[in-house]
């Protein structure tokens, strides 16, 4: 297992990336390749299944040192952790070409703005797939969508849905900038807030199978935390 820290844009938002995170990621992908997968949710740009239910403790408590360093965060117990209140996590993969994107699908997104939630995506496809990227709002300065931020930025942003372009992110330039990409690699792992502004880079023409072992396959997960997070 190999970690990192990445600070990003003016805010200096930590991004913590293991490599060779899980012991058995083909184990993983056999799983993923077995599940039931459904599409359940009208914004997510793809399909989801139920991932093993031992797997994100002990992720947790592997990766607990880098955490520790980056947010403050003590994981060493895995989901039993005491600033650790709820998660959830799945297999997830995107299936839904860049021009049959929704508007709201096509700008950058948060995930939460309480600033208690760690988000976490692990990769389980590699190349040609492309990763993640985080993005500034150029008009706000905003990198972190915050509750004393979202009425700011919703004002703001709200704007940009009569003009977007379909695509993953790749049309909206004028209006963000991307500040990190966390490149996709099999069995890389990556943490950060769950209210940095992101999107997955997807690219017109790119393979969005619907097959697990040939597909853009990830786990994402959500960590509820005790407390905001500080870096």
């Amino acid at each position: 297992m190999q970690a990192s820290i990445e600070r990003l844009g003016a805010e200096r938002t930590p991004i913590v990336v293991i490599d060779n995170a899980h012991p058995q990621p083909e184990l993983l992908l056999e799983m993923a390749q077995r599940g039931q997968w459904l599409r359940e949710n009208p914004y997510y740009p793809g399909m989801r299944a139920q991932v093993p239910a031992d797997y994100l403790g002990p992720l947790l408590a592997k990766v607990s040192a880098a955490l520790q360093q980056a947010y403050g965060l003590d994981t060493g117990a895995g989901l039993a952790s005491a600033q650790i209140q709820n998660a959830f996590c799945c297999f997830s993969m995107v299936t839904k070409p860049p021009q049959a994107l929704l508007p709201i699908q096509s700008l950058p997104h948060f995930d939460a703005t309480n600033g208690r939630q760690l988000a976490m995506l692990h990769y389980l496809c590699d190349k040609p797939f492309h990763g993640t990227a985080l993005f500034r709002h150029r008009q706000s300065g905003f990198e972190n969508i915050l509750d004393e931020r979202i009425s700011t930025y919703q004002a703001q942003a709200g704007k940009h849905l009569e003009q977007v372009q379909p695509g993953y992110a790749s049309e909206c330039g004028q209006w963000y900038e991307r500040i990190g990409e966390v490149e996709a690699s099999f069995n890389r792992v990556a943490f950060y807030p769950a209210s940095l502004l992101h999107s997955g880079i997807v690219e017109n023409g790119e393979p969005l199978s619907d097959q697990p072992a040939s597909g853009r396959l990830t786990i994402t997960g959500f960590i509820d935390l005790t407390d905001k997070l500080v870096w």
